[in-house]
């Protein structure tokens, strides 16, 4: 799956609640029956085109997730430093992930 969003914090507020959601939604379930996501989160240029996206945001992106545990989110490092001290709420919400 492929989300864009407005900003970095943005794209993390809203990968964490994703998250935790999900979590939530486990939690009663057997382990056979559970969804688990990783989410990658990189600032970068995009391009549209029709119905499809791609450049290298999208590549970091895939790369990134690709790295990340089943049910975490891990950012880039470009995401990291627009997102990192920006907002209390934010900072709150990256050590709530980590």
């Amino acid at each position: 799956m492929l989300v864009e969003f407005a900003s970095a914090v943005d794209a993390v507020r809203g990968a964490v609640e994703s998250q935790r959601a999900i979590a939530e939604r486990n939690a009663s379930l057997p382990k056979d029956q559970r969804i688990e996501f990783r989410i990658g989160i990189h600032v970068g240029d995009i391009i549209f085109d029709e119905n499809d996206i791609f450049g290298d945001g999208v590549n970091v992106a895939a790369r990134v997730e690709n790295e990340c545990e089943p049910g975490g989110v891990y950012l880039s490092d470009d995401a990291f430093r627009q997102v990192r001290g920006r907002r209390r709420s934010c900072s709150r919400i990256l050590a709530s992930a980590c």
